[in-house]
């Protein structure tokens, strides 16, 4: 839903990176991999943590709660 605010492995903070990572990576020829080496990204788990996540925040939202 919500990216996280540090790695689950390694625990670097990486929740300060995701916005400008995904208005990066919306344009049409955006490179990821050099996306996540300017990013300052270089560890495997790190890395696969900004590639496995799905932003279901909105979909989420537009249900009640009870």
């Amino acid at each position: 839903m919500i990216i996280p605010i540090r790695c689950f492995s390694c625990g670097k903070p990486l929740g300060h990176l995701w916005e400008d990572f995904k208005d990066k990576a919306s344009k049409k020829n955006a490179d990821v991999k050099s996306l996540l080496d300017e990013a300052g990204i270089e560890r495997y788990c790190c890395r696969s943590l900004f590639l496995g996540h799905v932003d279901l925040i909105d979909t989420s939202a537009q249900f009640k709660k009870f």
